[in-house]
């Protein structure tokens, strides 16, 4: 199945939850990624039971810098 994320659209194994495309994909520093699907947050809880489609857009944030 076709998704664009990281900035590219390559082809995945169909199937896939986010928080299996995570792991495929390499995913570092997960616990402190905003994980959007289609413009969708997905709360790190439900990662692994949102299933990808075909299509899906994926958007990665990371937090950076002291608070």
């Amino acid at each position: 199945m076709r998704i664009t994320a990281l900035g590219e659209t390559r082809d995945w194994p169909g199937g896939l939850t986010l928080q299996g495309w995570l792991d495929l994909a390499g995913v570092e520093n997960q616990e402190i990624a905003l994980v959007q699907v289609n413009g969708r947050d997905v709360p790190p809880g439900d990662r692994g039971k949102t299933a990808l489609r075909e299509g899906d857009r994926l958007t990665l944030l990371y937090f950076l810098g002291d608070s």
